[in-house]
């Protein structure tokens, strides 16, 4: 009977953090202020006691967990009003890098090494120090870099080419089943998808993913069976 109490409050504490995190609107660790990686670890602490110790009452963490959850609601909704509170949680972005120079005393007062930095600068693919223009440490942690000009990629309209219309792609089927939301952004149905496939050789239950946008251009990936073979294609949708 331990072991289903320890499991059964497991489960429920589990299903209780994660309603009170989604509530919170957080995203992924990365994209957390300091603030809110803090709630979140001290979250877990509370949530983990009570399911370690089955002498615990639930109550003593569902009741903590609850009070956080006010309480970053309420400071949340502070700092939209304040500036200054959205500074004392949040901080400032910093410049580390101002025109291909290290900034030093920001360095030092951010606690930024210099191996940080370039750590930083080549995951976005930039390997040189004095192609930055700007390097700024944002107050979740991550670097934003902006490249001088001279080390920018063309764009189609420094060349002066015809823009081409951006169209987002769309789930249209995954492991051999027509996925609904697609086809409602598609405007398509199930029998018009089937028939697009049959078409070109194409039986639904070998696709093992395919997306479409509005334009018409489809990408099919057909499974192992048939050595996951890939169709680029392209159709009609003027017609619906």
């Amino acid at each position: 009977m331990r072991m289903l109490t320890l499991f059964l409050r497991a489960v429920f504490l589990d299903l209780f953090v994660l309603l009170i995190l989604r509530l919170t609107g957080k995203r992924q660790v990365s994209d957390l202020q300091p603030y809110d990686l803090l709630m979140t670890l001290v979250i877990a602490d509370l949530a983990s006691t009570a399911i370690a110790d089955t002498d615990i009452p639930l109550l003593y963490s569902i009741v903590p967990i609850l009070a956080l959850y006010l309480v970053q609601r309420v400071l949340s909704k502070l700092s939209l009003k304040s500036a200054a509170i959205r500074r004392f949680l949040c901080g400032t972005p910093q410049v580390l890098i101002r025109d291909g120079v290290l900034e030093e005393d920001v360095m030092r007062r951010t606690n930024y090494t210099v191996r940080d930095l370039m750590d930083s600068l080549r995951s976005k693919d930039v390997f040189d120090v004095g192609e930055v223009a700007y390097a700024i440490l944002e107050t979740n942690g991550s670097v934003s870099i902006l490249q001088k000009d001279a080390f920018l990629p063309p764009t189609r309209r420094d060349l002066k080419l015809k823009e081409q219309p951006c169209a987002l792609k769309h789930l249209l089927v995954l492991e051999g089943r027509v996925q609904k939301s697609g086809l409602d952004a598609l405007h398509l149905t199930r029998e018009r998808v089937q028939a697009i496939l049959k078409r070109h050789g194409v039986a639904l239950r070998s696709v093992f993913f395919a997306q479409m946008d509005s334009e018409g251009a489809l990408y099919v990936q057909l499974d192992r069976a048939h050595q996951s073979r890939v169709l680029d294609l392209h159709e009609s949708l003027s017609s619906r």
